[in-house]
């Protein structure tokens, strides 16, 4: 490997100026990533709906005014006015109220409870559930639900975020190895063009046969076929990888060649130790999980609350008023007050039960999907352990390999010098090295692939 690169940086020397390139990084992409890719802009969105039905639950809790003006003609002519101020809250499902009320005319004995000073009264009172509605409504239900369908939406673009930061990683690890090839390919055209010359001087010395230069003349033309086709994998890699990369406005961009690292990075063995942590971080953070333990409590909520509507409906009412003294002849105690307790019994309660068992059985649903996507976890993970020791053997042998191959085509070139070889050989031995040099280009891409499914599978992707 050495070989092929020592040679590209030979040729390309002189064509490097002074100014430093743009290196693309996957950083980089992971980052564009989060501002701009359509999926996990969507999934933003999906987040910041739950968050506006958050708000719309706790609408529940709002307060309210509400009021009246009445007025009877007749015989007995009158005028009433009513408003109260109304205030539900999540204490106990209490509610409570505070008002003011004033009326004027006549008003039959049978409605004497109408009549007020002529400066009015103000009232005041709350309801306070003691059974039906006390440990949870309607309303703290739904509030309870929707914080929880926030938690879901968030599981939801994390699992999407998963998908998306592996696929993109493999997109650019496939166009840093599409580059790589075609820089191979490339310094193999360079080194049988530059040997050319040469061979033609010692065609017309007669130090070798013309067959040699003819050998050497279809070398190259078989070269510029693989760089013309490593080309056309590069753009295609960059294609691909466009669809992770883009502008502020969300339009793609293909990355140049000039913006490819030089290289792939070193390799980064996972021991057991940190694999064990790494398993155990992802069965305390994929988001299926969470997302399956969120929906579990929603039915645990949701069984709560049909347990308690199954109960009978009591409730404490309390009232109380004061009447705004005025000079007026009409005299009564100020002070009122008054409580009652208000019940409803249900004598079946069928549409309750019929709730209940519903979502008993979801719930034991639910914990069975988790079980099996323990167990699925647990596979995965140690799955992508295998893959990535595996990539990195390959890796060591392939390097291995490698060498060998540049000794042999470096010995095969000396025999030649010196007359004891045919440039079919030597073109055999260089493209030979050059094939171990484009699998280990590969078997690195693999490596770094598998590298991605390991991260996205233990949860190990950066974090937004």
């Amino acid at each position: 490997m050495k070989y092929w690169v020592c040679l590209s940086l030979l040729v390309l020397a002189p064509l490097l100026g002074d100014t430093p390139k743009k290196i693309l990084s996957l950083d980089s992409v992971y980052t564009n990533l989060e501002k701009t890719f359509p999926v996990i802009l969507l999934s933003m969105r999906e987040i910041r709906k739950a968050e506006f039905d958050i708000l719309s639950a706790q609408g529940a809790f709002d307060l309210a005014l509400k009021g009246t003006a009445t007025n009877n003609t007749g015989y007995y002519d009158s005028n009433r006015l009513e408003t109260n101020l109304e205030k539900p809250t999540s204490i106990w499902g209490t509610s409570f109220f505070a008002g003011y009320r004033v009326s004027s005319g006549d008003f039959p004995d049978y409605y004497g409870e109408r009549r007020t000073n002529s400066a009015g009264e103000v009232r005041f009172g709350g309801r306070i559930p003691l059974w039906r509605d006390r440990s949870i409504d309607q309303g703290r239900l739904d509030l309870k639900q929707s914080e929880l369908n926030r938690g879901i939406a968030e599981n939801i673009l994390s699992e999407q975020r998963l998908g998306v930061y592996r696929d993109a990683a493999v997109s650019y690890f496939n166009w840093l190895a599409a580059g790589q090839r075609r820089k191979i390919v490339q310094d193999l055209l360079t080194l049988a063009e530059t040997r050319n010359e040469q061979i033609k001087k010692r065609v017309k010395l007669g130090d070798i046969p013309v067959i040699e230069q003819k050998e050497n003349e279809r070398a190259i033309l078989a070269r510029r076929e693989q760089v013309t086709a490593a080309e056309r994998l590069l753009q295609k890699s960059a294609l691909y990888l466009s669809l992770y990369y883009r502008t502020p406005d969300g339009k793609m961009i293909s990355p140049l060649v000039d913006e490819l690292p030089p290289a792939f990075d070193p390799e980064l063995p996972v021991s057991e130790g940190n694999f064990e942590k790494d398993r155990l971080h992802a069965l305390e953070n994929r988001p299926e999980l969470k997302r399956i333990l969120n929906e579990i409590e929603m039915e645990k909520n949701a069984l709560a609350f049909h347990e308690n509507q199954r109960g009978p409906q009591l409730d404490l009412i309390l009232r109380g008023s004061r009447d705004i003294q005025s000079g007026t002849n009409f005299r009564r105690d100020p002070w009122e007050g008054d409580f009652s307790l208000v019940f409803n019994i249900p004598l079946q309660t069928r549409k309750q039960d019929g709730k209940i068992g519903g979502a008993e059985q979801k719930i034991e649903i639910l914990k069975t999907k988790l079980s099996y996507q323990k167990d699925k976890i647990n596979i995965e993970t140690r799955d992508a352990l295998i893959a990535l020791e595996n990539a990195l053997k390959r890796l060591q042998i392939i390097r291995e390999e490698l060498v060998v191959a540049e000794s042999l085509a470096k010995a095969e070139k000396t025999r030649f010098d010196l007359g004891d070889s045919t440039l079919l050989i030597v073109n055999l031995r260089e493209q030979n090295a050059a094939e171990v040099a484009l699998r280990l280009i590969g078997a690195e891409a693999d490596y770094w692939n598998a590298k991605a499914d390991y991260d996205a599978v233990m949860m190990k992707i950066p974090r937004s």
